[in-house]
């Protein structure tokens, strides 16, 4: 097919309300571009490109891969952060922030 012929999804893709989205896709994470904000940050409305119970499921359907891809959980289930925990063997090797 012709590239110019090709028409990317986030141009095909109707943009829903955070209800709509949380309504059709409870318990899930999604893949949102085109993000309409609230006033207090809350999002207003979105274009949805991907969903999935898994994120990594989510993520995979994002084709071509968009580093403007916002990823939410319907539920407001936070992403994973990793954690460090300083051991009194490794204290004095870490600098303080203070």
């Amino acid at each position: 097919m012709d590239a110019a012929k090709q028409v990317a999804p986030s141009e095909t893709e109707p943009l829903l309300s955070w209800a709509e989205i949380c309504e059709q896709h409870p318990n899930e994470w999604v893949c949102l571009l085109d993000i309409d904000r609230e006033s207090d940050g809350s999002i207003r409305s979105a274009r949805l490109v991907g969903h999935d119970p898994s994120i990594e499921r989510a993520l995979d359907q994002i084709e071509p891969p968009d580093p403007d891809t916002t990823v939410v959980h319907t539920a407001g289930r936070p992403l994973w952060t990793p954690r460090m925990e300083i051991v009194d063997e490794s204290r004095d090797v870490v600098p303080s922030r203070r």
